[in-house]
Parts: structure tokens; sequence; C-alpha cells
């Protein structure tokens, strides 16, 4: 019995191991994320540069000793502490519960990696990184919101989102998926492109964040098959049925935020309050040609006609059920611009 049970905590500590010391949390975490970094990197010096080093008595110390009143967010893996680090407002994106996961520690450390090596105006920054803690915790840039609570939010903000706006929103996402699916040689898909993910400022610029479950893929080869992640109403149907990754899966799900930025409608929402799929709806008012019907008001108010119908149309595209017939990024990005009425430089 005694022999059993030893077994048992010695298997269980190898799946959960716990060390002794901060240096061997630091040790660890850091091979993992060097690793990470050279891999997706492939030896093109891209991005911040040297990553800020925190420990975690500077952790402690920021979010005076983990300070509920602190929380500005959180799910059902972090919880995120708005604070002060060297005079810089942050948010510090620590664990939920004080164990160690191996799942998390990949998460973690594949979301701090490609915001080091991809460095872009449009995607969130990262100004640092606590190592000694059994998982890590990255140190982001502050923003006012997300897209999602401005959107859907009981929030007085949540109240007035102009189409001009919008279409910034549109425009700044697009521009970072264009760079993460062409800045390096191998394309690295986002795979989570929702409401959530895009942050605002004050002045309703947008930045991609949240890319926890982000891949690199070999352009040209046999894509390669990937459990299925991403958020419920955004996900390439595609992509569930093939569990093939391409850079046209984040195409699909940014065509879908075009929808939702249309629409005021959430995907999400949709799904878990009654399994509807907006693009399927909107597909069905696109039929019976009342697509108008399903536009916000104030987008009614403030966008022409034309315009409404260009965006509409250029979302479909991106949802189109092959991914063979969606567009590129960047051809996205260029039709945005079109749209605004401007020549891209």
């Amino acid at each position: 019995m005694g022999q059993a049970q030893t077994k048992r905590n010695k298997n269980k500590n190898k799946k959960n191991p716990k060390f002794d010391s901060l240096e061997e949390y630091f040790i660890k975490n850091g091979g993992i994320l060097l690793e990470k970094q050279i891999a997706l990197s492939q030896g093109q010096h891209k991005g911040a540069g040297q990553l800020k080093i925190f420990s975690s008595k500077d952790i402690t110390k920021a979010t005076n000793n983990y300070d509920p009143d602190l929380i500005v967010g959180r799910n059902s893996h972090h919880t995120v502490y708005k604070t002060t680090i060297e005079d810089r407002m942050v948010a510090i994106q620590a664990p939920s519960k004080r164990e160690s996961n191996p799942e998390l520690i990949d998460l973690t450390l594949t979301e701090a990696c490609t915001v080091m090596v991809m460095n872009h105006d449009n995607m969130v920054k990262l100004y640092g990184c606590c190592l000694e803690t059994f998982v890590p915790i990255p140190v982001y840039e502050f923003l006012n919101t997300d897209l999602f609570h401005h959107l859907h939010g009981d929030t007085a903000s949540s109240k007035c989102i102009k189409w001009a706006d919008r279409l910034r929103v549109a425009t700044d996402t697009a521009y970072a998926l264009s760079y993460m699916h062409n800045a390096l040689a191998k394309p690295v898909v986002h795979r989570d492109v929702n409401s959530s993910s895009v942050l605002l400022d004050f002045s309703c610029n947008a930045k991609l964040a949240n890319f926890a479950y982000s891949v690199s893929i070999t352009p040209g080869e046999k894509p390669q098959r990937w459990p299925i992640e991403g958020t419920p109403g955004y996900i390439d149907p595609e992509y569930v049925e093939t569990h093939e990754v391409t850079d046209k899966c984040d195409v699909y799900s940014f065509g879908v935020l075009l929808l939702e930025l249309l629409t005021r409608r959430s995907p999400c929402l949709m799904m878990a309050r009654g399994g509807t799929d907006l693009v399927g709806l909107v597909v069905s008012m696109v039929e019976r040609n009342c697509l108008i019907e399903m536009v916000d008001s104030e987008v009614l108010e403030q966008a022409s006609l034309d315009e409404i119908e260009q965006v509409a149309k250029l979302a479909m595209i991106c949802v189109a059920k092959k991914g063979v017939e969606r567009p590129t990024m960047v051809e996205v990005v260029t039709r945005l611009w079109q749209i605004k009425g401007r020549e891209l430089n």
C-alpha cells in the first residue's frame, strides 16, 4: 500500500513538478521561453529587444501582495492587476491558482514569446516577465478596455462607438494580423481572434493581444493538425473539420469580427445563449436581401450605405466556407484603406 502510494506521488510530481527555490523556477521557465523564442524567430532578430526580468518580490510589491482592489479582469486561467512598475501603468497577468500547471506555463510563455519576437504598433507591448514563480507572470502595457466590453458591456463607454472608430479598430487589427502572417519566414497564426483579444486605448486605437494559442506554420507544406482552440462563434469551420491550421483561420475570425462591428452582436454570447451562429444568421439575411435590418443603429446613422455594403462584402469574403476562397490579410488591409477613402502608402 505504501509503495503504491509512493509511486502515485512520483507520477504526480512528474506531471506537476514543484521546485524548492526561485532559482529552479527561473531556470526552467527561462529555458522554455528561450526555446520558444528561437523556434518562433528562426534566427531572425526581430522584436522589442532584451526582455526586462522582474523578481517575484517586484510583482508582489507592485500588486500590493495581490490586492483584490487592483483586479481589472480575470478568466479561468489568469487574474489581471492594474498597477504601476517603474512609473509605467501596466497590466500584470498573474495565474488565478497558486499551483504549478504545465499547460498554463506553456500558454503563458507562448504568449510572451510571440509578443517579444513580433514587435508591431498594433500588437500589445510586453514590458517584462517574472520567471521566478510556478507559472511565469508577464507584465504588459495597460490599455483602457477591450473591444468586447466597449461593444457589449454595461459601462457608459459601451453606449457609443462611432463608425470611424470601428473602421479604425478593424484596420488596426488587420495590420497586426498581416504582420503576424508576413513578418517572419514562417507565418504565425493567432488562432483566437475575437473582440476580447482586441484592446483599445482612450482614442479607440486598437492593439491585438491574447497570443497563447499562436502557432508557427510552414508555407507550401501540408498544414499541421492541431487541437481545436479559439472562441466559439469565431472559429473557422474548415479548421474544425480538418484540424489543419493556416493563415486563413485568422482571416475567417477577422471576418466574424467585422460582422460584430457592423451589427453589434456578440458571436460568443449568441452561441452561449442559443447556439446561434452570427455568420449563418448574416448569410441567411444576405440571401433574403435584408442584411440592413441587422446593422447597428449607430452605424446606420453615421455610415453611408456604400460603406456599409463594402464592409459587409469584405466580411462575407473573409468568412467564405473554404480557406482558398478567402483573401489574405494584406488584401484585407488594402481593402479597408480603400473603404476609408485613403491611398495605401
